[in-house]
């Protein structure tokens, strides 16, 4: 009997779901967030949906200030899981576990809309099925699971919207870019990277480009009017960028993110910010930032070349790696050279595509290169290295076994 690909993707998907919720399954104590430095901001995200829960609105305490420093899609996700099941993490999980499940879905799809080969698109969804940071991503109350979710969902709504010039869906691309920016503030200017080059490979693309940003737009302008009448500033993200890009490129601790800001900033400056609100301090930290890349920009450019590694391979931190890390960097090196080699296999009236997934994995990695360097932040770019990586294994095959490409 023929097992059809529909009946291969099922399967991938009920693996997927299995293995998540096995990893669900192993947490000793479901109600204790943080459980590890891996879910360090979790706190932050479950006091705010807690006091939207509670009428308080979006801040950290009853006598507290309204805040920006955490976007809202997150904590609303939590509020809303909170709200229809009971003050239960582990009803958190199950929801992150569906959404990736649907993610493994849409991996499929974006990956056969460029090779037109159901093998590409079942090895690309087998591998983020069984990708270890994807299955330990839906434990913790962090934003990895919906942010990935929303980045491949977005991808493969304006991929479809080219392809059959439907308006609607070039709409619904920017409301998905929209929610991922409201979790994840580091594609807030992917929008006008996409239009750029859009334009530039097939200039009939503006008019798609062109709602795709105005459905973001509309997304993200609600949440930057909020600001400005509580802060008095159009802030579009976050108020903490000013100090992500400060401890992000201060050379004296070599980017380090996860110490705090104010344990590196020269004393007069932390007077200053002490007595600061959180935008202005923001304003402050943000024009500091600045002012010090513009006075080291040689030093800057070696430190900016030493967070490649650490980005993308959890490497160079200047201590022993470990066998995990390792093991990460092998696995990830290894996608990345099968995905360079699968470019050549995407079907040839359907190449420009795919200029949406590479321009988001190239502008989210210079926009963490200019902040961060931790490797949880390009977990959600592997599901757009993916279909290119099983691209290029499938080629492999192909050419090994000396079968003819196969189609449809």
């Amino acid at each position: 009997m023929t097992i059809t690909p529909r009946v291969r993707m099922l399967a991938i998907v009920a693996l997927a779901l299995i293995v998540r919720i096995g990893a669900i399954a192993t947490i000793e104590d479901p109600q204790q967030v943080p459980r590890s430095l891996a879910e360090s901001d979790a706190p932050t995200y479950y006091v705010l949906a807690e006091n939207l829960l509670n009428g308080t609105g979006y801040r950290y305490g009853e006598d507290l200030q309204p805040t920006a420093k955490r976007t809202p899609g997150y904590p609303l996700l939590i509020a809303a899981t909170f709200k229809v099941f009971g003050r239960n993490f582990n009803a958190v999980r199950i929801v992150q576990c569906s959404l990736d499940v649907v993610t493994t879905s849409l991996i499929f799809c974006l990956t056969t809309l460029l090779f037109s080969s159901n093998l590409a698109g079942l090895l690309a969804a087998l591998a983020y099925a069984l990708y270890p940071p994807a299955i330990f991503s839906t434990t913790y109350i962090m934003t990895e699971t919906l942010y990935t979710f929303l980045l491949v969902g977005f991808t493969v709504t304006l991929m479809v919207s080219i392809l059959t010039s439907n308006r609607w869906l070039s709409l619904a691309a920017g409301i998905l870019l929209g929610l991922a920016t409201l979790t994840r503030p580091g594609v807030l200017f992917l929008p006008l990277c996409l239009l750029a080059v859009g334009v530039i490979l097939k200039r009939q693309l503006w008019k798609a480009l062109l709602i795709f940003i105005v459905g973001f737009l509309v997304t993200i302008l609600p949440w930057g009017a909020r600001n400005y009448r509580t802060h008095g500033k159009w802030i579009m993200t976050s108020t903490l960028v000013g100090a992500n890009l400060y401890k992000g490129n201060h050379i004296p601790s070599q980017g380090a993110f996860f110490a705090s800001t104010d344990s590196l900033v020269p004393p007069p400056l932390r007077t200053k910010l002490a007595t600061a609100d959180e935008a202005t301090r923001d304003s402050i930290l943000k024009a500091e930032a600045f002012r010090m890349i513009w006075a080291n920009k040689g030093k800057i450019a070696i430190l900016t070349l030493k967070k490649i590694p650490r980005l993308w391979l959890n490497l160079g931190y200047g201590r022993p790696s470990s066998k995990k890390s390792i093991a990460l960097a092998v696995s990830h090196l290894a996608l990345l050279g099968l995905a360079i080699y699968g470019l050549n296999s995407i079907v040839a009236d359907r190449r420009y595509l795919s200029f949406v997934p590479l321009a988001t994995i190239v502008f989210s990695t210079l926009a963490y290169l200019a902040v961060a360097a931790e490797v949880r932040f390009v977990f959600p770019l592997i599901p757009l290295v993916l279909p290119f990586a099983a691209g290029g294994f499938s080629r492999l095959i192909l050419r090994t076994t000396g079968a003819k490409g196969e189609r449809g």
